[in-house]
């Protein structure tokens, strides 16, 4: 008979052959959607576009890492099933924060990078660069020609003292935060205030990049456009009485 402490080594053994690395980069075009690459059944079957090498590269360093599983958000989510784009989105911050590492690519900061490239990056102004950034236990940036950013080869970027330094400085929150952050770290009109720099090529999305950092379980419907932050801000108000996020 299989015994509690028998079933725990599987859990273990199972989790850690699972552990999967996360993909986070700005939108290029013509990004390859889950049919495409469920059609040839593998990446390196894709045309060769840019969009599509950026994705192969990012399986390479995967691979580079000692790491099986990649998941990418453009082409891991069957957008065209409803069911599975809400239960994605909703889940979206445990799939970062679960996650063994994520990998950043930069793809508007020159090599060789040089300290302050991370401002004027377009990654930092999106709306789920926020959730995606302070759910994250290991990070790592990589400039356009797929380099460690400022050169650095450590095991996790989120312990590189310059490199955070910079990313507090750029979305103004504490060092602390971005190292150990949890939901409950900041109040709801500081997240509403964060998020209020970032912007969004579908207008749901600043309210849907929010589920996660606010703990909401609205449930995403594209095409309510503002109302979709109405109706994260009264799930908020129900839940905490905090009704100075109205403000």
């Amino acid at each position: 008979m299989t015994t509690e402490i028998d079933n725990e080594r599987i859990l273990r053994v199972v989790r850690r052959f699972f552990r999967y690395v996360m993909f986070s980069h700005v939108w290029q075009g013509n990004e390859p959607p889950f049919q495409n690459v469920n059609v040839v059944k593998s990446v390196w079957n894709l045309p060769d576009t840019p969009p599509n090498e950026k994705l192969r590269n990012f399986c390479k360093e995967t691979h580079g890492l000692g790491y099986s599983w990649a998941w990418s958000d453009t082409c891991c989510i069957d957008k065209s099933t409803s069911s599975i784009l809400n239960q994605s989105l909703t889940s979206m911050y445990k799939r970062y924060a679960n996650s063994v590492a994520t990998l950043v690519f930069l793809v508007g900061v020159a090599h060789p990078s040089k300290p302050g490239d991370l401002a004027h990056s377009l990654w930092m102004t999106r709306a789920w660069t926020l959730q995606e950034l302070l759910s994250l236990k290991v990070i790592f940036f990589y400039d356009s020609k797929w380099k460690p950013y400022l050169g650095n080869t450590g095991v996790n970027h989120k312990e590189c003292p310059e490199i955070v330094e910079e990313l507090a400085d750029v979305i103004k929150v504490p060092r602390r935060t971005i190292i150990t952050f949890l939901p409950e770290d900041l109040g709801v009109r500081e997240k509403l205030r964060l998020a209020s720099t970032r912007s969004a090529t579908v207008e749901e999305d600043v309210a849907y990049s929010l589920i996660g950092i606010c703990k909401s379980d609205i449930k995403p419907y594209y095409g309510e456009g503002a109302d979709a932050l109405g109706h994260l801000l009264e799930k908020i108000v129900a839940r905490s009485s905090e009704v100075t996020v109205l403000a």
